[in-house]
C-alpha cells in the first residue's frame, strides 16, 4: 500500500514539473515571436497560479520583464525610425545645399566673366607682395677733408683735418617692393625695385632684382631644395649672411661696407643644401632660411658689374658658396662657411691704367672663412677675409710709374679684413605700451666691430684702413617689424679714402671706393634710430 502511494506522489510530481517547463517554454515562445500574445501569457501565468504550477510571486517577476522586454523593443523602434528620419533630413538638406551652392557658382562664374574677375584671379594665384623698408634718422658729425697728409723731411706730421662737420637728417636707406609669382609648382619669377634718392634729390625706381625661378629635382640625398635663377638676382654671398646677421637696416655687411662688391648681379646661379632640411629648424636655430640638415651651397657666373653699375669689361667673375653644418644632432646652429670670387675688376679706364689699346682690368679675387653659431636666444659670428683689388677695380697700384716703360699696368692691392657680432634677446617678457610685440622677449642687444685694410702690404699706403664699432637695441615690434636704436663709430687711418693724394709720396687714389665711407679721414661718429617695415 505504501508503495502505490509513493509511486502516485512521483507520477503527480513528475506531471507538475512538466506542466511548469511547458508554460516556461509557451511564454519563451510567446514573448520571442509576437508582443501581441502578451495578454494570453499572462493568462497562461494565472493559470498556472491558480493551479499551484507556480507561486504568484514568481508569476509577478515573469510578467514584469516581459513588459521591460516589450518596451525595450518599442524603445528600439521609435530610435530605428528617429535616426532613419534624420537621415532622409540630412541628405535632403546636402542636396539642397549642393544645387544652392551649384546655383551661386552659376551666378559668381557669370558675373566673373561678365567684369573678366575670372582672369584676374587667375594672375593672382600664387603671386605673393610684400615691402621691406629702412627709415632712418641719424645725428653725428664727420671730420672735414683738407687735403693729403703734411710731410717735412723727418716724416708725415699728422692729417691735414680742419674741425668736422656735423649731420642730422632723415633717410629712406631701402625701399623694396617684393613680387613673386609661382608660374608653376617648379617655375617661379621675382621682381623687386628698389626706391632710390639720386644725386639731384629725385626718388627713382631702380631694378634690384629680376629673375626666373628653376626648382629642379632633387639629386638624391646630397643635393636638395635646388634652386636655379636666371638673370639680376642674388650673389652667393649677402644673402646668406644678412640671413644670419639681422640687422642690414644699420648698416651694410662687412664685405659691402668696405667696398669689395654689392649685393646683386646678372648672371645665372644655382643653390641648394645638403642632404634635405633640418628638422624643426625654427624651433632649434631660430631660422628657416639656409636650413640644409648638412648645410648648404651655391654657385654663380655673372657680369661683375653688380646690380647698379654698367658692365664695362667682357669678364665674368664666378663666385661659389659652401656650407658645412658638422653637427646637426648636437649643435644644429654651428656653421663653417667659405666664399671665394674669381675675376677681373669692372674697370678699364684710360685713368686708372694709362694704356686703353690693351683693354686691361684688374684682378678681382676674394677669399672668405666665416664661422656662425645661431640659436633661439642668441648669435655669434666671425669672419676674416683677404681680397685682390674690388669690384670697382680701383683698388691697384699707380700706372706708369716714374722709370717705367709707358703703358706699365695697374696691378690689384691686396687688402684684409675681420669682422665679428653677437645678438643677443634679453629675458624681459615686456611690451611698449599700445606697441605690443607678438614676440614672448621682444628686446635684442646687438654689438659688431670690423676691421679692414685696404692696401696689406703698404704698396702705395702707410694706413689705408680703419675700425668700426657699432653697438645698440632692436625691439621687435611684429615678426621682423623693428625698431634700432644704435650707436656707431669710425676710426679711419691717415691715408685711407684720399682721393688724389693717396700713401706716404701723396700720389695715387687706388686705396679705397671713395662712396663707400665718404673720404673721410680722422672720425666719425652717429647715433641711429631705424624704423624696419617688412610684411
Amino acid at each position: 500500500m505504501m508503495e502505490c502511494f509513493l509511486a502516485t506522489t512521483q507520477t503527480l510530481t513528475r506531471i507538475r514539473n512538466w506542466l511548469v517547463i511547458g508554460g516556461m517554454a509557451i511564454l519563451a515562445l510567446n514573448f520571442t515571436i509576437s508582443p501581441a500574445w502578451a495578454l494570453n501569457s499572462e493568462e497562461l501565468l494565472d493559470l498556472m497560479v491558480n493551479e499551484k504550477v507556480i507561486t504568484p510571486e514568481k508569476a509577478e517577476r515573469i510578467k514584469q520583464k516581459a513588459r521591460i522586454i516589450d518596451r525595450a523593443k518599442k524603445a528600439e523602434e521609435e530610435a530605428k525610425r528617429a535616426r532613419e528620419l534624420q537621415r532622409v533630413k540630412q541628405e535632403a538638406k546636402a542636396e539642397a545645399k549642393a544645387e544652392a551652392a551649384k546655383e551661386a557658382k552659376a551666378v559668381v562664374d557669370q558675373k566673373a566673366e561678365d567684369y573678366g574677375l575670372e582672369k584676374i584671379s587667375k594672375a593672382l594665384k600664387g603671386l605673393k607682395v610684400g615691402v621691406l623698408a629702412y627709415v632712418d634718422y641719424s645725428l653725428g658729425d664727420r671730420p672735414i677733408f683738407m687735403g693729403p697728409p703734411l710731410y717735412t723731411p723727418t716724416g708725415p706730421m699728422g692729417r691735414n683735418v680742419s674741425g668736422h662737420t656735423g649731420y642730422n637728417q632723415w633717410r629712406l636707406q631701402r625701399g623694396y617692393l617684393n613680387i613673386v609669382k609661382e608660374i608653376t609648382p617648379w617655375l617661379y619669377a621675382r621682381y623687386t625695385p628698389d626706391l632710390h634718392q639720386n644725386n639731384a634729390g629725385e626718388w627713382v625706381w631702380r631694378t634690384k632684382y629680376l629673375y626666373a625661378e628653376l626648382r629642379p629635382p632633387n639629386a638624391g640625398r646630397v643635393l636638395t631644395q635646388m634652386k636655379n635663377e636666371i638673370g639680376l638676382g642674388h650673389v652667393p654671398w649677402h644673402d646668406f649672411e644678412e640671413h644670419i646677421w639681422p640687422y642690414r637696416c644699420q648698416g651694410t655687411i662687412p664685405l659691402e661696407r668696405a667696398g669689395v662688391f654689392n649685393s646683386a648681379d646678372l648672371g645665372v646661379s644655382i643653390r641648394g643644401n645638403f642632404g634635405g632640411k633640418l628638422a624643426n629648424a625654427k624651433e632649434r636655430v631660430g631660422n628657416t632660411h639656409y636650413d640644409g640638415r648638412y648645410g648648404s651651397w651655391h654657385i654663380g657666373v655673372y657680369n661683375g658689374g653688380g646690380y647698379h653699375a654698367a658692365e664695362v669689361n667682357e669678364n665674368k667673375p664666378v663666385e661659389y658658396r659652401f656650407t658645412l653644418r658638422p653637427l646637426p644632432t648636437s649643435l644644429p646652429g654651428l656653421q663653417a662657411t667659405y666664399f671665394g670670387l674669381y675675376g677681373k675688376g669692372n674697370n678699364t679706364s684710360a685713368n686708372s691704367f694709362g694704356a686703353p689699346f690693351f683693354n686691361y682690368s684688374p684682378d678681382w679675387i676674394v677669399h672668405q672663412g666665416y664661422l656662425s653659431y645661431q640659436n633661439p636666444w642668441f648669435l655669434l659670428a666671425a669672419q676674416m677675409f683677404y681680397t685682390k683689388g674690388n669690384q670697382s677695380g680701383n683698388w691697384t697700384t699707380v700706372p706708369n710709374n716714374p722709370g717705367r716703360p709707358v703703358g706699365n699696368r695697374a696691378d690689384s692691392l691686396w687688402t684684409r679684413g675681420f669682422s665679428v657680432y653677437g645678438d643677443v634677446k634679453l629675458p624681459l617678457a615686456w611690451s611698449i605700451p599700445f606697441w605690443r610685440s607678438n614676440h614672448k622677449y621682444p628686446l635684442h642687444v646687438y654689438y659688431r666691430t670690423d676691421w679692414f685694410n685696404a692696401d696689406l702690404y703698404k704698396v702705395v699706403s702707410r694706413s689705408a684702413k680703419y675700425t668700426k664699432l657699432m653697438t645698440g637695441l632692436a625691439y621687435y615690434l611684429y615678426k621682423h617689424n623693428l625698431i634700432l636704436i644704435g650707436y656707431e663709430r669710425t676710426w679711419y687711418g691717415q691715408d685711407y679714402g684720399i682721393q688724389g693724394g693717396t700713401g706716404y709720396n701723396g700720389t695715387g687714389s687706388r686705396v679705397a671706393n671713395v662712396t663707400t665711407n665718404g673720404g673721410n679721414l680722422g672720425t666719425d661718429q652717429r647715433f641711429q634710430v631705424v624704423f624696419q617695415i617688412s610684411y
